[in-house]
């Protein structure tokens, strides 16, 4: 497995920034680094999906 993938699946099983630095030796900073870069291709992933027409469009009310 590979260095971000296994610092990733840590901090998805709960594991703490300081305990997964301890396990993989790595730095708290790469570790830190690592997370944050996820957690933004998270976002950035959720942004780009397609908005389905029903939810865009605007509510209509009964009179």
């Amino acid at each position: 497995m590979k260095e971000k993938q296994m610092i990733i699946k840590l901090y998805l099983d709960g594991l703490s920034k300081r305990k997964i630095a301890l396990v993989t030796k790595k730095s708290r900073n790469t570790v830190d680094k690592y997370i944050k870069e996820y957690e933004r291709s998270k976002y950035e992933g959720v942004r780009n999906l397609p908005i389905a027409e029903d939810i865009a469009k605007l509510p209509t009310y009964k009179k």
